[in-house]
């Protein structure tokens, strides 16, 4: 039962198919406006037939011959422009408008009654809805038209005003043709509005997820555009750090070169002199220069490893492996490995607290090479006989001094002698790359540390602190 239910629904009210997002909006309403136009088409048909019996029956009581033919015409007509659908739906409106005035303008000069004028307004109802607009205006002039004809017949006694209502002793299908009539044009108006909103509420509906996914389309772009700019953010810093490392390589390669000539200078003299005059040389002399080589060699040594050290800290960065030492255990280890590396200076003194047992985390070879490079420094600008102090504390961070009174820093220079390459105006005279404080804030750095540079003036001596967070590894 519900399957047949469903099949008259189709055949007379024609279901609306499903369009994409992509389908023309004129297709839409052209699809529409043609579905309306068949529901009325077949509502006409539906309504119509039991009408026209009806109205049939009665006019063949009252042998009004005129009446019968007029109504079967019409509704023949009706029938085959609902059943033809190839028809274009805008000729299917014309010819049904024109047939439904051609009846009424029939039907109104043959008979006037007090229910002629309700089948005019369903006329201009339904070129209106039909035709659009422009029509409807149009189609509301014609029916002012016909009323004033209507009237100016009524007036001059061509046509008088009949009683359309029978009375109930009248035969049964006189009675029940003003009820069909008014059933057929109520119905008609009603299921038209109705064909109406649903055809609107489909196309609601379709604006509503078209605009839906108009949203998530721009929030998706949003994304992609923030996704492309953060990708565009970081080939930049890569291309930026690609310069950077292409030009430190190259002022490394200067630099080292450079600075190179000294020390190659002095072991190729050395051995020039061991190897000619060694015989007549006293073994005092022979040790000053074999020591004289180890120097230039020791030298050689260090200056490759900063530049290796500065290279693999731009190209991969420095990674600390922390882990947990005891203050005074990394306080003995550091005074141990730093004087043997030194060869235990007499001017280079130690202090921190050798009870403290306090839990530090850090990478202690990052520590190491920092307080040794920042020792290094110390002894190579300060006075020989002149007192270095490291010193070590532990409150909520692991704190390391280093203390002389050296040249000291030029207020111009304290912000830059962390560049790699960059050596104070007043240590020029001194052999070296510039790479020993840039490459100690970099490894304290990754310990989540700091290092600082205090001096009062030039010729007064520095301090260089460093200070990591007391962290559980």
């Amino acid at each position: 039962m519900e399957v047949i239910l469903l099949q008259l629904k189709n055949l007379f009210f024609p279901p609306l198919q499903e369009f994409s997002l992509q389908t023309n909006t004129d297709n839409v309403l052209e699809h529409i406006r043609e579905r309306v136009v068949t529901a009325l088409l077949r509502l006409c048909v539906i309504f119509g037939f039991f009408s026209v019996f009806v109205g049939t029956v009665s006019f063949w009581i009252k042998h009004d011959w005129a009446g019968i033919l007029i109504g079967n015409v019409a509704f023949a007509l009706v029938i085959l422009l609902a059943v033809y659908r190839k028809i274009h739906y805008r000729l299917r409106s014309t010819l049904i408008v024109l047939i439904a005035f051609v009846y009424l303008f029939l039907n109104l000069a043959k008979s006037l009654n007090e229910f002629s004028l309700i089948p005019l307004f369903s006329f201009v109802v339904m070129t209106t809805l039909l035709m659009g607009r422009r029509d409807g205006v149009f189609a509301f002039l014609v029916s002012l038209l016909t009323l004033l004809f209507i009237n100016w017949q009524f007036s001059t006694g061509a046509q008088t005003l009949t009683l359309f209502m029978s009375r109930f002793s009248d035969p049964f299908f006189v009675v029940l043709s003003p009820y069909a009539d008014w059933t057929f044009y109520t119905g008609i108006f009603f299921f038209t509005i109705w064909i109406y909103f649903d055809g609107f509420n489909v196309a609601w509906d379709r604006e509503q997820r078209a605009t839906q996914l108009l949203a998530e389309e721009r929030d998706r772009l949003a994304v992609a555009f923030a996704r492309e700019q953060a990708l565009l953010e970081e080939l930049s810093q890569a291309h930026q750090r690609e310069i950077e490392l292409s030009r430190l390589k190259s002022q490394i390669i200067t630099t080292v070169s450079h600075e190179f000539r000294t020390p190659l200078t002095v072991i190729n003299n050395s051995v020039e002199l061991l190897t000619r005059y060694g015989d007549n040389f006293s073994a005092q002399k022979r040790e000053e220069i074999q020591k004289r080589i180890e120097t230039s060699i020791y030298s050689l040594t260090e200056l490759l490893q900063d530049a290796s050290m500065v290279n693999k800290a731009h190209a991969h960065g420095l990674k600390a492996n922390l882990d947990s030492m005891s203050f005074n255990g990394v306080g003995q280890r550091l005074q141990k490995d730093l004087l043997h590396a030194t060869h235990d200076p007499q001017n280079v003194v130690f202090q921190f607290d050798a009870d403290d047992d306090t839990a530090v985390c850090l990478d202690y070879d990052f520590l190491y090479q920092a307080v040794f490079s920042l020792l290094t420094n110390a002894r190579k600008y300060s006075p020989l006989e002149d007192t270095i102090h490291v010193t070590l504390a532990c409150q909520d961070e692991l704190i390391v001094s280093v203390s002389d009174n050296g040249v000291g820093i030029a207020p111009e220079d304290e912000q830059r002698i962390w560049e790699p390459f960059y050596r104070g105006q007043n240590v020029t005279e001194k052999q070296g790359l510039g790479l020993g404080l840039y490459l100690t804030k970099r490894l304290i750095q990754a310990m989540d540390g700091t290092v600082t540079a205090v001096s009062p003036g030039l010729n007064q001596g520095t301090t260089f602190t460093i200070q990591i967070p007391c962290q559980l590894c």
